[in-house]
Formats: C-alpha cells, structure tokens, sequence
C-alpha cells in the first residue's frame, strides 16, 4: 500500500531535506483524514446499494408488465430501468460532490448487474463488453431524452407518453393508452423525489413510485 498521497508526495520531493526556512512535508498521511475517507467511501456505496435496490424494484413493479403494456422481456426490463434510472440520476445531479459520488455508484451497480445478467444468460466474455458498450450507448440515449423531456415547460407530459410510446413501448401511437399511464407515473414521481431533501435521498431513502 502507498502511504504517499499524490500531492503530499510531490510536495515532499520538491521539498528536498527539511533545514532552516523550510517547512517539512510528513509524507504519511493523517490518520483521521484516512479514517473519514474510509468511512465516506462506505457510506456512498452503502447509499448508492439502497438506491439501486428501489430503483431496481421500481423498474420491476408486476404492474408495468403484460398485455398491452411492456413486455417482460431483457429489452422492456431495460427500457423500465433507463427510465426510472433517468428520474433518479436528474433529481442527484448538480446537487454537490457527494450526490455526483452517489450517482457514479449507482451506474456502477447498475452495469455491473447487466454485466451479470448477461454472463448468468451465457453470453461470452469478448460478447459481453461489446453488449455492454451498446447498452450505455442506449443507456446515455435515452437518459438525454428523458431529461429533455421532463425539462420542457409546456406540454410535458404530451412529449414524456410519445417518448414513452417510441422507446418503452416501442408503439407509433403515441398517445397509447398505457403510454399515457406511465408518463403520469413517471412525472408523479420525479415531483415526489423533488420534494425530498438531499439528506433524505443522500441517506438512501429512495420512495416507489405511486
């Protein structure tokens, strides 16, 4: 293990040996500051698990599955969790270092349990990176057309069901019925996390859609 931090380290030797008019440079850091990242390094991961499971679960709600709705399918359980995931990563963004750290954490969990999903399903190791690569492709995809949606002013909701309509449900109507269902959801929702606190969501508490 390094016991050098990159800057104390740098500054030790530039430093050269400590003498009169110098100030020393210790180059073992302090062990409290090697506490406190320690335990914040935990206290994301554990935030971002509690995140992930109720966005996982939100995704996954029975309801928005069968006839008529999205099928029960690796496609439609994708296309669910970008747009649940949409929700939750613009309700944590700009909103400071630890939710940005938070939001990282999230994504990570969420590719690697893709990753997973996909080795459990067979698909080879060289398959799978490239699988993965075109699911954050689409996964960035979609997130910059539900946050454009979600950010107009006018006819919001309109926008949020024939978005919905092309990419969840993959319909050419778009007012589909269930389309509109789960733009109402979605918005219902996203005005629900707003009105939580950064403490609240910071500390894992993450409410399922109503």
């Amino acid at each position: 293990m390094c016991l050098f931090s990159g800057r104390s380290l740098l500054l030790f030797l530039s430093a050269g040996k400590p003498h009169v008019g110098h100030t020393y440079i210790n180059p073992l850091p302090d062990r409290s500051d090697m506490l406190q990242r320690l335990f914040r390094k935990k206290s994301i991961k554990t935030t971002a698990r509690a995140l992930y499971d109720q966005l996982s679960a939100a995704s996954r709600d029975p309801l928005l599955y069968g006839f008529g709705r999205v099928a029960d399918s690796p496609d439609g359980r994708f296309e669910l969790l970008a747009l649940h995931a949409a929700i939750l990563f613009a309700r944590l963004a700009k909103r400071g270092e630890q939710a940005e750290e938070v939001a990282q954490e999230v994504f990570d969990i969420l590719f690697s349990a893709m990753d997973h999903a996909l080795r459990e399903l067979g698909v080879g190791d060289i398959s799978v990176g490239k699988r993965i690569r075109k699911l954050a492709e689409s996964f960035y995809g979609r997130m910059a057309i539900y946050h454009e949606a979600m950010a107009t002013h006018t006819g919001r909701d309109a926008i949020l069901t024939g978005v919905i309509a092309a990419h969840v449900l993959e319909s050419d109507v778009a007012d589909h019925p269930f389309a509109q269902t789960l733009a109402a959801r979605i918005t219902n929702w996203a005005d629900t996390l707003t009105h939580l606190s950064d403490d609240e969501i910071l500390a894992g508490k993450l409410p399922l859609p109503a």
